[in-house]
């Protein structure tokens, strides 16, 4: 992993010197930098948490984990429709799972009863480093720049947590409970994801640029590294994560 991680150093070093020899108004290296939001979700069911006193898991409910995505970014221009990205990013990801709650009775504003839930959320937090092939479908002396791409993104599981929120203080079986962050265990510490997704905005070499960045990824490695010995759970589960971010290019 050292060596990828050498290998993108150098690859940011090289466009930043590329841009450096390049006239303001005939860049063909730019960097920016990005956030946005995720929304993410395991392609298979994952016993909630590790350390869970009981084994029937079939009122657990799946919903998408919303998450955050912040980092750097260049683009190297190729030919006049074709450029290289490489990125630095932070990227977290994961999946919810809640669990009905029939010992807690919640009465709304208007007096009617609503179904109460605890809420076990899992994280993972990722830094990958992306780089990606863009087509642009404008010329570049156009104003805007609308480009599709795909890519890899290797990444390394920086953080990995359980948080367990309890409605009003008890779980599933009824029993006094207290909200609790655990270790997410089995997480496999390298992954890689295979991106596609749209860049839309600005395209004026002579200011600061917005875009725009939609984004899907899959994981290209189960997310866990249990084995068939450990009764079949979380054996093969990928990640699908959608993105929505915004730019600026300098």
């Amino acid at each position: 992993m050292k060596s990828k991680l050498c290998f993108f150093i150098l690859l940011f070093y090289g466009l930043y010197v590329q841009a450096q020899e390049q006239p303001d108004f005939e860049k063909k290296v730019r960097f920016g930098i990005k956030t946005g939001f995720n929304v993410s979700l395991f392609t298979s069911k994952v016993m909630p948490t590790s350390t869970a006193r009981r084994s029937d898991f079939s009122n657990f409910k799946p919903f998408v984990r919303s998450s955050i995505n912040a980092g750097l970014a260049a683009d190297g221009q190729l030919t006049e429709r074709i450029s290289l990205s490489a990125e630095l990013l932070f990227n977290s990801r994961g999946m919810v799972y809640m669990e009905e709650n029939d010992h807690v009775v919640i009465i709304d504003d208007e007096g009617e009863e609503q179904q109460a839930y605890n809420n076990f959320n899992f994280n993972i937090d990722y830094v990958e480093l992306p780089v990606l092939i863009n087509y642009n479908f404008k010329p570049r002396a156009f104003r805007l720049f609308l480009a599709a791409y795909v890519g890899l993104a290797p990444g390394i599981a920086v953080n990995s947590k359980t948080k367990l929120s309890y409605e009003e203080g008890l779980d599933g079986n009824g029993r006094e409970a207290k909200n609790e962050i655990l270790p997410l265990k089995y997480v496999n510490h390298f992954n890689n994801s295979l991106l596609t997704g749209i860049k839309v905005g600005e395209n004026n070499p002579r200011k600061l640029n917005l875009y725009g960045d939609f984004r899907l990824s899959y994981t290209l490695l189960p997310v866990f590294s249990r084995k068939v010995s450990d009764k079949g759970s979380n054996l093969d589960t990928r990640m699908l994560t959608g993105s929505v971010s915004i730019g600026v290019k300098f």
